[in-house]
Parts: C-alpha cells; structure tokens; sequence
C-alpha cells in the first residue's frame, strides 16, 4: 500500500494513458522522436509550468541546444528539442539529462514487441504493429508487456530496461528532493514508464548510488529584466 503523496496518480494532457505522477513528479511515457511525443511534452509544459523538464537523454545531447551552440528550432525534430526549445523561451525552467548509463545489446526488442503484443491480443499478427498499438497502452498492459519481455530476454530486459529504470528513477527521485523542484514533467521511453513510476512510488526500491542530480542546463543569456532574454 502506497503512502497517500506516493500512490502513482493520473496525469497527462491527451488521449493517451501511457502516463502517471508521483507526487508532483508527472512522468510521460513516450516513442522517441514522434510528432505526438512532442505535443504531449510541450502541452504538459503549458499546462504544470514545471521548474525542470527531464528527459531521456544524456550530459552531451542537453548540452547541445545551449545558444553558444546552436539554437533549438520550432518546430522540433524530438522531445529533447522540443524541451531544448521551451527551456531557451521560458527563464526559470531547467533542463535535465536523466539517462546517463551506456547499455549494448544484440536483442531485437521491435521483434520481442511484435511477438507479445499479438500474444497479448494488442493486434492479430505480428505484422500488425504500429505506432498505434503503443499509443493505446495503458499502465496495466505495459506492466504485462514487461513481465513477458523479462520472461523472454531476460539479460537483455535487466540490461536495457531494469538498470535504465533505476537510473531515471534516480536521477527524478533527486531531483524532487532538490528545494525549489517543486513540478517537475518528465518523458521517458514508454516500456521505462512503470518500472519508473513504481520505483517512484516506492524509492526505497531505488538503489542508493543512483540517487543523484543528472545533469542540468539552462540557457540564461542574459538577465530577465535584460531586452535580450526570452524569458
């Protein structure tokens, strides 16, 4: 049973359910690179004001939209632009890079993904797969998709996906304990979303050395009374 600020809650700005907050961390789960990942991202910026947008990325990819580099672009090519884009016009929110474990593997999850999903009845042959079919998952079948793709791959499972969890976890669970980190939106890869959200939930699970701050950028130029700033 979940303390009453830890229950995972709803949350989310679309017709998309692939979404979940603890406490006043709200966690998206996307595909990378969408159309529909940026406009979920951005409409959660509008809507909770976040004091930080984290998102899967690493050190090098947050710091590579910073002015003196190069200037994030509207419209977006993915999330991370897209956040890149909101953290350069909005003055106080920062940007955090949560992903910073390298993985390799040999596994094929699109082959695992189209085998379980037809098992699951998410499509009726594996030839059927489609952005769609991830975009009408909701937390109960990604938990479900996760458990047979652990069954299946289990090396592959712990090595990209369980230690990644962790990593995300961590990296938010620091964040939100940061004064002044009082809302913060995060986009993840929708298999992470419930490994993230339950280790949220429940952060004694998370292991102690990745609990710490991620990375962080902000692109203040200027002042905010300066001519010069965006925000």
């Amino acid at each position: 049973m979940c303390k009453q600020t830890n229950c995972i809650k709803e949350t989310g700005i679309s017709e998309c359910d692939a979404a979940g907050r603890v406490g006043d961390v709200h966690v998206l789960g996307v595909l990378h690179g969408q159309p529909l990942t940026i406009a979920r991202l951005s409409g959660a910026i509008t809507r909770y004001e976040p004091d930080v947008v984290a998102i899967e990325a690493s050190a090098e990819a947050i710091s590579q939209y910073h002015p003196d580099v190069q200037d994030a672009r509207w419209p977006p090519r993915d999330e991370l632009e897209a956040a890149a884009y909101a953290t350069d016009h909005l003055y106080d929110l920062l940007l955090a890079g949560i992903d910073t474990q390298e993985y390799e593997t040999t596994t094929d999850f699109e082959k695992l993904d189209r085998e379980i999903f037809s098992k699951l009845g998410l499509i009726n042959t594996e030839d059927d797969l489609s952005l769609s079919t991830y975009y009408e998952l909701d937390l109960p079948t990604i938990r479900k998709w996760r458990s047979m793709s652990a069954r299946r791959a289990p090396e592959a499972f712990q090595t990209v996906i369980a230690e990644r969890d962790e990593v995300l976890a961590g990296h938010l669970h620091a964040l939100a304990k940061q004064d002044g980190n009082d809302t913060i939106v995060a986009a993840v890869g929708i298999q992470h979303l419930t490994g993230v959200l339950d280790l949220l939930s429940t952060p004694s699970n998370i292991p102690e050395d990745a609990v710490e701050m991620p990375p962080l950028v902000h692109y203040r130029l200027f002042p905010p009374e300066s001519p010069h700033s965006k925000g």
